[in-house]
């Protein structure tokens, strides 16, 4: 059976003077296209009651969310720290999870053989790569499209260009 409401994200701090809140998304929601969803703060302040999301925005430490009913500062402090909840029917589909890709060998296009993934470490900007067990020691590798050129998940190998600077190689 499937959980009538789903944990969307924590509301971190108050933004400005106009109500809005900071939230920090939960389980990889994204809350570009959530304009119009009805949400419940949990523990409610005082009373349990929902608002609905009237914007969202990309802020430098989460999501900039109005809240139909939040227009003033104090009413948004009295929300910091609790949770957003949203009906499970009313939330997008959650986005497939990529496929696991520790253990894959990784080979730079000039250099060859630089090991084998061994963590991905999940930051705010991109994913990195931690390759370990090969001839550069320990490579810190960013996901970005600059650096990752090819994952094949069949052969269990991603291809890559290293940028200036990401291999010491003295």
């Amino acid at each position: 059976m499937a959980t009538p409401y789903r944990r969307v994200g924590r509301i971190q701090k108050p933004h400005g003077t106009k109500g809005e809140v900071v939230v920090v998304p939960d389980g990889g929601l994204s809350f570009v296209d959530i304009r119009g969803l009805q949400v419940w703060v949990v523990p409610p302040p005082l009373h349990a009651t929902p608002y609905r999301v009237t914007d969202a925005r990309s802020g430098p430490k989460g999501v900039v969310l109005t809240l139909e009913g939040i227009d003033e500062a104090a009413a948004a402090h009295e929300l910091v720290g609790r949770w957003l909840l949203a009906a499970s029917d009313d939330l997008p589909a959650a986005p497939e999870e990529a496929p696991d890709v520790l253990g894959y060998d990784v080979v730079d296009a000039a250099r060859g053989h630089l090991g084998v993934i061994t963590d991905v470490i999940v930051t705010g900007a991109n994913d990195v790569f931690v390759v370990d067990e090969g001839p550069f020691g320990q490579v810190l590798l960013p996901v970005i499209a600059d650096v990752v050129r090819e994952i094949d998940h069949d052969a269990r190998a991603v291809s890559v260009t290293l940028l200036d600077g990401l291999l010491d190689e003295e």
